[in-house]
């Protein structure tokens, strides 16, 4: 295949051809002399996004979502690659479930796949899986927290196997009565037991931390001066708890004031974060109708993209500053070449156009759950996506297979 287009490379935009050859990019010219047909682009040609942090619900929970479903949405949304979490039903806690839910990526994801597993007693033997692992520091939607001295036993097995480990950080200590909304949920759950639960890091053994869903420029700088790595989600630097979604805004940690929420976007704007991810964590919405009863979580894979460039679009972000978080820093850290529009790395590639800014609206979606917290919002979708040199999507178009996605682990 051979592209031409504005693509942005080194942090420009230039006018180039594209060769893509066996999955890899094989070589970026500014002028071709060529037999062969040339797929003409307009808008911009951009990296593909990696999204470090999803649920996609299987084995368990699929009425909310599955692999398939939910690696469709992410390929329209322009992410050709996801982590997924392991808070299943069952738990993703021993090598046999494991070595199951892969199978069943493998069968279903439409996109590259790695998988996080469960810090629990079988983190030796679930490492020759994975290098990933979760802890949870407060109970949350389908997960159990875990003791303190044990979860030490467990790091300590778990580091001496070179892992990396995100962790969920609320000390339920600080926890108050539950609320009736959104506010009242950010109360219950309140930013100081998010920065313990960081300062309580310290205390664990020493090795890889990766401190998922940071809601505040405090916990931010907490987590920065330790020298953890940092994930945001666009829902706590887009919402805040004076969003009108009710129980549809219900998440752990909770949606932030409107000071929080502003605070943490200026880090991100500054390039402060390392990563940002959707933790997509669809419900349905009958779940959602009573906020005392309802799950915590959202969905936002296929929109974690589309909102970001439309911020770039209106000059809220720079563009390098979201490649950066998006693309290249989870690459490295997931060991995979890409994130750049240069020879050698893998043909994983959007088309957009910065023009065709949209209000997303749950019915163009793909969700099994048929609902986005991010209605009514601006967003740029991808008219074409490549994922191993292939068109994944085309003209808006899904033209992939169920299973061509690869686990992330065999890399």
């Amino acid at each position: 295949m051979i592209i031409k287009g504005t693509a942005y490379i080194r942090g420009s935009y230039e006018n180039c051809y594209i060769g893509i050859e066996d999955g890899k990019i094989d070589f970026v010219k500014k002028s071709l002399k060529t037999n062969k047909e040339v797929e003409k682009f307009d808008g911009v040609i951009l990296p593909a996004g990696i999204d470090m942090h999803v649920h996609f619900r299987e084995p368990g929970m699929t009425e909310k979502e599955d692999f398939y479903n939910g690696s469709v949405s992410a390929a329209y949304g322009g992410i050709t690659a996801v982590m997924d979490m392991p808070n299943n039903d069952p738990a993703i806690d021993s090598h046999s479930r494991l070595e199951k839910k892969i199978k069943i990526g493998r069968k279903k994801s439409v996109i590259d796949f790695g998988l996080y597993g469960l810090m629990c007693e079988n983190v030796e033997k679930m490492a020759e899986l994975t290098d990933f692992f979760k802890v949870y520091m407060a109970s949350s939607t389908g997960d159990q927290k875990i003791g303190q001295e044990e979860l030490k036993r467990w790091l300590k097995k778990a580091y001496s196997h070179d892992v990396k480990v995100a962790f969920h950080c609320e000390d339920e200590d600080l926890f108050y009565e539950p609320g009736e909304n959104l506010a009242e949920h950010n109360e219950h759950r309140p930013l100081e037991s998010e920065l313990e639960a960081i300062e309580e890091l310290k205390g664990l053994p020493e090795g890889d931390k990766y401190v998922c869903h940071l809601t505040s420029k405090k916990s931010l700088d907490r987590t920065t001066d330790h020298g953890f790595l940092s994930e945001v989600t666009p829902h706590h630097l887009f919402l805040s708890e004076e969003a009108f979604l009710g129980p549809f805004g219900k998440v752990n940690p909770p949606l932030r004031s409107e000071g929080d929420r502003y605070s943490i976007w200026e880090a991100f704007e500054r390039g402060e974060l390392n990563f940002i991810a959707s933790d997509h964590a669809p419900h349905l919405e009958e779940e959602k109708e009573e906020f005392a009863d309802a799950p915590s979580g959202v969905p936002g894979v296929e929109t974690l993209y589309p909102l970001l460039l439309n911020s770039v679009s209106r000059g809220k972000i720079d563009l390098s500053t979201v490649i950066e978080a998006l693309v290249l820093n989870p690459a490295e850290r997931l060991g995979l070449k890409r994130g750049k529009i240069k020879e050698g790395y893998d043909a994983e590639l959007v088309n957009i156009d910065f023009r065709d800014a949209e209000k997303i609206r749950s019915e163009k979606l793909h969700y099994k759950c048929g609902w986005t917290p991010f209605e009514g919002f601006q967003g740029i979708f991808p008219q074409n996506v490549i994922s191993k040199g292939e068109f994944l999507v085309k003209d808006r178009e899904f033209m992939g297979e169920k299973g061509r996605g690869e686990y992330i682990g065999d890399n």
